[in-house]
Order: structure tokens, then sequence, then C-alpha cells
């Protein structure tokens, strides 16, 4: 909705803005004297993470497996892996790897001692929120 405030001035007013309302918005000032002048207003919408996607694995003893982890957030969430309630760091075999919204947990060499429940955290400066993945 646009609202007239005092002068020839406009301003563009969004109540209960979404993140599907982000973008690129244009304003165009016309009159019959010279051609339009047109400017550009960038709106980014920040909003706390949720979890779009959590693949569990099956897996044999002695290859490879992965879980995957993907969030949808502004600003764009950082990962965290945990195994019961001990977070997992980049060593003894698993490998972390995190990009603006997704995440994996990489076993190289899966042993029975792998199997088990794991947490994917994806958290920004707004909120947190994780899901439950299994190696099985």
């Amino acid at each position: 909705t646009g609202r007239e405030f005092e002068g020839e001035e406009e301003y563009l007013e969004i109540l209960g803005i979404t993140r599907e309302q982000s973008g690129k918005y244009e304003c165009k000032a016309a009159n019959e004297v010279s051609s339009a002048d047109v400017k550009q207003v960038k709106v980014t919408v920040n909003y706390p993470p949720t979890i779009t996607e959590s693949k569990s694995n099956e897996a044999t003893t002695g290859r490879k497996a992965s879980l995957k982890c993907e969030a949808s957030a502004v600003p764009a969430p950082d990962f965290e892996w945990y195994r019961d309630d001990t977070r997992i760091n980049n060593a003894n075999g698993l490998e972390i790897k995190s990009t603006e919204g997704q995440s994996s947990l990489t076993v190289t060499n899966v042993t029975e001692e792998h199997y088990g429940n794991y947490t994917c955290v994806a958290a920004n400066n707004l909120g947190v929120t994780n899901a439950s993945l299994v190696l099985f």
C-alpha cells in the first residue's frame, strides 16, 4: 500500500512483511516536463532458520556415508553437528562441510560405533532450530 504524506512525496508501507516480499522495489517519478526518474531499493527480510530438508542414511561398515541437512535463513545460518550431547568436529574420520544453506557430515570409514542418532543445528542471530538424523 502506498500512502501520501506532506508534500509531493510518497512511501511504501509493508505491514506484516514476509520473507517472500524480499527483493527490489522501484519508485518512479514522472511529469510532463522531463523524462521519468527511477530509483530502486533492495529490501532484505531477516528471519530465523528453518530446516528445509534432512536426510538420514543407511551405511555399510567399511564404506563412506553422509548425513545432510539444509536450512533456510537470513542471515545465512551457521551449522553444528552433535552425537548425543557431544559436539562433533572434523576429526577421527568425520568431516563436516557447510555452505550458505546446507551442511553435511561425512564418515569416511563407517564402523558399528558410528551408527546412531545425530543432530544438525542451524542458527543465526534470530534463532536456532535442529533436526534429528540417523545413521543406520
